[in-house]
């Protein structure tokens, strides 16, 4: 990922316009990936600024670390969309603007005069890309959602719960609004390519992405095939007793040696061949019948060694594992600095920020750094005279609480 700070963005989105009216992890995260892209995008927030801006340390210029991992290449508007000239702000953009993202509870928007059918009615060519916890309707659509509430619905965690006593376990990240970020901003592209393509529509459209929805895509495949013929009379299914981390001297690894191939040279890396004769390891057949036993018996003979002795005789076997690291030993490790997974870029104001890299690498139009996170309304003035607004209407928007600079 290149860092071409102020420079204007030249990647594969470069041309597009994009409205991001969204607040905490899902909706920013997608508008920075589509930012990343090269896409113009408009931050609008509240006069306070959105939430993420100031709920967690530390802070730095004006800005949060949990904010700045959110929302670099954007600029911002701060505007009260409870003000009638606050709303007619935003239909003047969204009247030019390729993508408008948001994720209100259902029916705020149109509650607010910025629904879809209120937008396309100036802009045809709007792409509409709301994400909500349920959807547009249903039971559940005029729910409050958070991520743990995604992930108790949608049934991993009681898999992930069932090594632990059987007590569901949560995964202990925001994973479901991780995930329907990447994946938004995919569905928004394809949006945007299902218009423009040569013989495409010419036209917008609305396009919803639930948070359950896509947690199910990207969570269940694995987790499903029980039940990919109905009906059956299969169990539920229960977890991949092979997936669990191993003690060292000094750490922990993780890996797998499933295949007989794998599973000879753990061995004798270990130095523990007898394994090989022993019933239910023997070969892959009686592995996968019995997890249990073998996986206990190498997990045992692990904590012989320390995790660098121990990584080295595996890798010099061709058996598949790896170190358990934490988030800042990841920043230093030789493959991770190599791909510039995690990036330092020097900020006027806040020195030295730490960012994480898109993960595309394009060849030909690769993602760039071209802005910081923005402070709050920093680009309001120069939004609004971009889409045509007077100089002294401006500073009486300013005068008049409907924007902040």
């Amino acid at each position: 990922m290149d860092i071409k700070l102020d420079q204007p963005a030249e990647g594969p989105l470069a041309g597009i316009r994009v409205l991001d009216i969204t607040g905490m992890i899902t909706g920013p995260l997608c508008g920075q990936h589509l930012g990343d892209l090269g896409a113009d995008v408009i931050k609008i927030e509240p006069l306070h600024g959105e939430v993420a801006r100031w709920m967690a340390p530390p802070q730095q210029a004006g800005l949060s670390g949990f904010y700045a991992q959110q929302n670099r290449n954007k600029r911002s508007l701060a505007v009260d969309l409870k003000h009638p000239e606050g709303i007619a702000l935003i239909k003047r953009l969204a009247a030019d603007a390729d993508l408008l993202l948001e994720n209100f509870r259902a029916g705020v928007a149109d509650r607010l005069g910025i629904g879809y059918e209120a937008l396309r009615a100036d802009n045809e060519r709007l792409i509409y890309l709301a994400i909500s916890g349920f959807g547009p309707d249903g039971p559940y659509s005029d729910r409050p959602v958070y991520d743990p509430i995604a992930q108790g619905l949608v049934g991993g965690c009681f898999i992930q719960g069932m090594p632990f006593g059987d007590r569901p376990q949560l995964i202990q990240s925001a994973i479901v609004d991780k995930t329907t970020a990447h994946i938004a901003a995919g569905i928004g592209v394809s949006a945007l390519y299902a218009r423009d393509r040569p013989g495409g529509t010419g036209k917008g459209q609305r396009v919803d992405v639930p948070m359950i929805d896509s947690w199910a895509a990207a969570s269940l495949s694995d987790m499903m095939p029980t039940d990919a013929f109905v009906p059956n009379d299969m169990p539920d299914p229960t977890p991949l007793a092979v997936l669990r981390t191993f003690e060292t001297q000094d750490g922990y690894v993780v890996g797998m040696a499933l295949q007989d191939n794998h599973f000879q040279g753990l061995c004798k890396a270990l130095e523990c061949e007898e394994l090989l004769q022993t019933p239910g390891m023997r070969d892959v057949g009686e592995r996968i019948g019995d997890f249990g036993p073998w996986l206990d018996a190498i997990g045992e003979v692990m904590k012989r060694f320390t995790t660098e002795d121990l990584l080295a005789r595996l890798d010099a076997h061709g058996v598949p594992f790896g170190p358990v690291k934490t988030v800042r030993e990841f920043a230093e490790d030789p493959q991770a600095r190599h791909n510039r997974t995690i990036f330092d870029a020097e900020h006027p104001d806040a020195g030295t920020m730490r960012y994480i890299r898109y993960p595309g690498h394009l060849s030909e139009t690769p993602a760039s750094l071209h802005r910081h996170p923005p402070r709050l309304g920093e680009h309001s003035r120069e939004i609004l005279a971009e889409a045509g607004l007077a100089g002294a209407d401006i500073e009486r928007l300013v005068s008049e609480g409907v924007i902040g600079v």
